[in-house]
């Protein structure tokens, strides 16, 4: 089982007298042990389980050891001395760490700048930003840097500088690799906003049931007969009909439609649909008359 050492140390008066408060230490140590976690799926999806072992050293010090845990059996352990695999699980780790120190000195040296531009050459990638400076840094650490799980996961582990008495995390591995964050850097590691990812938009004619009438939201509520939505309604000559009164509906009326149903990824990576009636072909009528919500209830006629 692989191993290496990796240093988190806290900075300031809250430290002082070699204690932290647990609700502050806790969770960022925690942060910590996933955003490495997050580095191992990006960059080597397939490999063992990678987990961290805490414990404390010297005054606001702590060691976070780096393990590959879930280990092999004794066969593969022996077969593994054979062919190095055990060197290579150790090189692994350097290198998480590696990219751990990278990524969060990429956020301290990017701040609250843009990517003006990005070139990929050779494992390399070369970031031009909008103040006319430029860095260079791995592809593995502009993945990191660019993965959501890990930004929201540095931004937790930095927390306790956001509470008086700590003035700074230094973290470190190798001994001599090194990058500290100052409470004054704080707001740099809030996290960007993400964009709604468009993934298909199919257009097709169903059927469906009329739930409720309103337009004070401009939707509609519909059910298709195995769940109930709201749904835009873009054909303007049925929108006419209906506020001249030549439309009137039954709460058992179906409409058949053109509807496009639209599928994304919300800024929290969650899928979601919209659906718009591009056109109504048809409308079968039902029974029970229901009331049109037609009228701003301030602006009623007494």
């Amino acid at each position: 089982m692989a191993k290496y050492k990796f240093e988190v140390h806290y900075v300031g008066e809250a430290v002082e007298n070699s204690s932290i408060p647990i609700n502050d230490l806790a969770p960022s140590l925690l942060s910590l042990s996933e955003a490495f976690q997050t580095i191992q799926k990006i960059n080597n999806p397939d490999g063992e389980r990678l987990s961290l072992n805490i414990s404390a050293t010297k005054k606001g010090s702590f060691i976070a050891e780096l393990f590959l845990v879930n280990g092999p059996d004794l066969i593969k352990k022996a077969m593994n001395l054979l062919n190095g695999n055990d060197s290579q699980a150790f090189l692994n780790l350097t290198q998480y760490a590696g990219i751990f120190i990278t990524a969060v000195d990429t956020i301290k040296r990017i701040a609250d700048k843009k990517i003006a531009s990005k070139k990929e050459e050779e494992g390399q990638v070369k970031l031009k930003l909008d103040d006319e400076t430029s860095l260079t840094i791995p592809e593995a650490v502009f993945k990191t840097y660019g993965n959501v799980e890990f930004r929201k996961q540095i931004h937790d582990v930095m927390k306790p500088l956001d509470k008086s008495g700590i003035s700074g995390i230094d973290f470190s591995h190798d001994e001599k690799i090194k990058v500290s964050v100052g409470e004054k850097e704080y707001h740099n590691f809030e996290v960007p906003p993400t964009k709604e990812k468009e993934l298909t938009d199919e257009v097709s004619e169903v059927y469906l049931q009329i739930i409720n009438v309103a337009f004070e939201h401009g939707k509609w509520k519909f059910s298709n007969g195995a769940s109930q939505f709201f749904a835009d309604i873009e054909d303007q000559d049925f929108l006419d009909a209906v506020t001249k009164n030549e439309q009137r509906f039954g709460s058992t009326d179906t409409l058949k439609v053109k509807m496009k149903t639209s599928q994304y990824l919300d800024t929290d990576g969650k899928l979601k649909s919209n659906y718009t009636i591009l056109k109504v072909l048809d409308h079968i009528k039902g029974s029970e008359e229901i009331e049109l919500d037609l009228f701003d209830s301030n602006k009623k006629d007494n």
